[in-house]
């Protein structure tokens, strides 16, 4: 599983060596939140020899990239996507200096990294900010948006998940208070998409942000934008200062099944074939698969000195604070170093609080057996909580 090739038989000892090295016999797995283990169909694709890109083929590959992305995330019949060989923040970026400009002023909540990150582009590109600030950790509530200063404001820029907390935040009530309000909404999804219910059409959202390594399950290189009609016109008004990232080339080219660049071309043919094979299995299907096994996960560390970090929690990850008096950074060597594990460290003053436990891609309930059998094993060791009581943080 995720392209890694298992020892053979005769590399494996036998006898009172055998137990010593039975970890590191096995291969290693990802439970980082992106990139993920791929399925072998995805990794077989990969291994093809490149193909021709602007050829009518091609063109009827990406559009029915399009219509999946969109049957997938439940936007809205006359929806656009914008694909980009990009990173998910080239896809925020894009999304704000394509949507606003001069005259605009957006309400961005901030509760963590993620939320810092719109911030910083909005800033950067000179977009007045006005900036609702949480408690790492904390779900947006109807509170915080009743004390919000909209005044000005022409659009409400959230992360769905923030990726850094493992935090949820509730679109459905985003959307309401941006239609009271008249506000765009902007969407970052790249954290919860397939792993969470999310609804385009249903909660207003305008510009819904992708990307391939999470929930999709593919190689990282890709990032998408989901535009409802409304806001597909308004990238088409705006001015955008930036030749690659410029909405309306992109829209463009994409009626007729084209990029204005050169796309990703293995990452096409692997969405096409991710995308086919979601809508075969059904989304909500694919979402409660997460669900389930994050709950698995969190059902086999109950009882060990680790609380869930967040009020709401994504299915896509399990954001862990360490209760044994050891940093999370000692958790995330062991388990790397040791078994093989690999899970996600946070960074900036939260990087000395949790680490991220992800579900994406190609797990198993059996790869969170071995988890948090580790996790056991290293929390049984001695340690500086070893000998006192725990005080919560």
């Amino acid at each position: 599983m995720g392209g890694t090739v298992p020892p053979t038989i005769s590399s494996i000892p036998h006898g009172e060596d055998a137990a010593d090295v039975a970890e590191e016999a096995r291969p290693a797995v990802l439970f980082t939140p992106g990139p993920v283990m791929l399925e072998e169909e995805t990794l077989e694709i990969g291994r093809r020899q490149m193909g021709y890109h602007r050829t009518e083929e091609f063109s009827a590959r990406i559009l029915r990239c399009e219509e999946g992305l969109k049957a997938a995330c439940l936007a809205e019949p006359d929806a656009r996507v914008v694909m980009l060989t990009a990173s998910g923040t080239a896809a925020m970026e894009a999304a704000m200096i394509n949507l606003f400009g001069s005259g605009d002023r957006l309400l961005v909540v901030n509760g963590g990294d993620f939320g810092a990150r719109f911030v910083d582009i909005c800033r950067l590109h000179g977009l007045p900010v006005n900036e609702l600030r949480l408690e790492p950790g904390r779900a947006l509530r109807e509170e915080d948006l009743a004390r919000a200063d909209v005044e000005g404001c022409t659009g409400l820029v959230l992360n769905h998940h923030e990726t850094s907390t493992g935090c949820l935040h509730d679109l459905v009530l985003a959307g309401r208070f941006c239609r009271e309000h008249g506000l765009l909404l902007v969407v970052d999804a790249i954290g919860s998409f397939l792993a969470d219910p999310v609804n385009q059409e249903a909660c207003s959202i305008d510009a819904l942000v992708l990307s391939s390594q999470k929930g999709l399950a593919l190689p990282p290189g890709l990032s998408f934008v989901v535009l409802s009609a409304r806001a597909a016109d308004r990238a088409r008004r705006t001015v955008c200062r930036s030749y690659y990232l410029n909405f309306a080339r992109y829209l463009e080219d994409g009626a007729r099944g084209q990029t204005p660049f050169t796309p990703a071309v293995q990452g096409i043919l692997q969405l096409e074939a991710r995308l086919e094979r979601v809508l075969v299995r059904g989304v909500d299907r694919i979402v409660d698969g997460t669900a389930a096994l994050a709950a698995d996960f969190r059902g086999r560390i109950g009882r060990l000195p680790f609380r869930m970090f967040p009020d709401v929690a994504s299915n896509a990850l399990t954001a862990l604070l360490p209760l044994d008096g050891r940093g999370p950074a000692h958790c995330v060597r062991r388990l790397a170093e040791d078994h093989g594990l690999f899970v996600c460290p946070n960074g900036g003053a939260l990087g000395r609080r949790i680490f991220r436990v992800g579900h994406l891609g190609a797990l198993a309930p059996e790869h969170n057996a071995r988890l948090a059998g580790a996790l056991a094993g290293i929390s049984q060791e001695p340690g500086p909580g070893a000998d006192r009581k725990t005080k919560l943080p």
